[in-house]
């Protein structure tokens, strides 16, 4: 029996060591990038300030009842006052099991009369390559529904189509890109059996330079993405709607947001998969792939002053197969890959008010096939669909209007 080029030994051992790599960065220890400590870091800090809000709250509530009980000397007013305060525990209390921050004092001393306080609502889209197309069922689905949100921050695919979404392409441009395979194949320019082939080639310019590490440059990947944007939409500071990209400090190995600066430059470092593509300089930083730290970045939304976060997990689906599955070449490791990214993704999830989760089970991390793009699409808008009464739902309780 012949084999195809697809199902060639040669390739399936690129796809094995690849698949390796992979998971020796989203198994890195907490001294590489941080992530559990920053995260608990945030999570010990949020839950302070929560409770150094509600006493200040508190002690104010009952400084006016006093005050207004001795002006006017009667209990009724206090009675009522203090049933006040009840009940604004209560909803500080059903808030913070949502996972919903309240609006700053700041927020809510600039409200006049009757007037709520605004939630900031953002956004926040996982990596996962090839399936990203998810993402474009569940923002079409976002657009349907008219649901607003205030801020997009994106992990590695995530950004990309965050960021090109922020600048005001067209949602129906960046969802061709995903079935005319542009996207992806610009993504790797040359195949990765080529490149690994032409491997022991490229390191001969080694010897008079020395490059960062890692197959592709990932040059034109960012032209490619830089061809796509609106001329007056380059810097992530003009972007129609608020914009961050997420990455990791490849020297101090901490999870970084980036707010400023050319966009497509950004994109690309957030996308920078370590050994894959080389690390991205950015002034006097270097980043790479943000998925290797915090592949969904619903605490990178919160630092950046999110009080609701609705979060896209693209991660497959971690159902039970056959023993015989694992006597294929390269199962074992892709098994373990889905398994560190439910470990890695699934903590942060948690702390979104709400998680979409398309089935895009099957689709591979570098997959350019129509067919799967038309899967991820089709299981984002199902995914959405499936979630947009909970969205709403959250959404009315922080008095969002939809």
């Amino acid at each position: 029996m012949r084999l195809n080029k697809s199902d060639s030994v040669f390739v399936k051992m690129i796809h094995v060591f690849f698949a390796l790599l992979f998971f020796v960065c989203v198994t890195a220890p907490p001294a590489m990038c941080n992530i559990d400590e920053e995260a608990e870091k945030i999570e010990k800090e949020t839950v302070e300030a929560k409770k150094k809000k509600r006493a200040e709250r508190k002690a104010a509530k009952e400084k006016a009842a006093q005050e207004k009980k001795d002006r006017k000397g009667g209990d009724d007013d206090a009675e009522s006052a203090d049933k006040d305060s009840a009940d604004s525990d209560e909803f500080d209390d059903s808030l913070d099991k949502l996972n919903i921050e309240k609006p700053s004092e700041h927020d809510e001393a600039t409200t006049t009369g009757q007037e709520k306080p605004k939630y900031k609502v953002a956004l926040a889209l996982g990596g996962g390559g090839g399936r990203g197309s998810g993402h474009i069922g569940v923002l079409k689905v976002l657009e349907e529904e008219k649901i607003p949100f205030d801020l997009v921050v994106g992990t590695s695919i995530g950004s990309i189509i965050g960021g090109m979404y922020c600048a005001g392409v067209p949602l129906k441009d960046i969802e061709q890109m995903f079935l005319d395979r542009s996207l992806m194949k610009a993504f790797m320019t040359v195949p990765l059996s080529v490149r690994m082939i032409a491997a022991p080639i490229m390191v001969l310019p080694r010897v008079v330079r020395h490059p960062y590490d890692g197959l592709y440059y990932g040059n034109k990947f960012r032209k490619y993405l830089s061809s796509k944007l609106p001329d007056d939409e380059k810097n992530i500071q003009d972007l129609k709607t608020p914009f961050a990209a997420v990455v990791v400090d490849l020297v101090t190995g901490k999870v970084a947001s980036l707010t400023r600066g050319n966009l497509s430059y950004a994109m690309q470092a957030s996308s920078a998969v370590p050994g894959l593509r080389k690390p991205v300089q950015i002034g006097d930083k270097l980043y790479v792939d943000g998925g290797v730290a915090e592949n969904v970045p619903v605490v990178q939304c919160k630092k950046l002053g999110a009080d609701v976060v609705i979060a896209v997990n693209i991660d497959e689906m971690m159902d039970p197969v056959d023993l015989d599955h694992f006597r294929k070449m390269g199962s074992v490791s892709k098994r373990l890959i889905k398994l560190q990214l439910q470990n890695l993704d699934q903590p942060l999830c948690e702390q979104a008010c709400v998680t979409i989760h398309p089935d895009v089970t099957g689709i591979g991390l570098l997959s350019t096939s129509h067919e799967d793009a038309v899967k991820g699409i089709a299981a984002g808008e199902k995914a959405a669909r499936e979630m947009m009464p909970v969205i709403k739902k959250r959404l009315k309780e922080c008095g969002v209007d939809i």
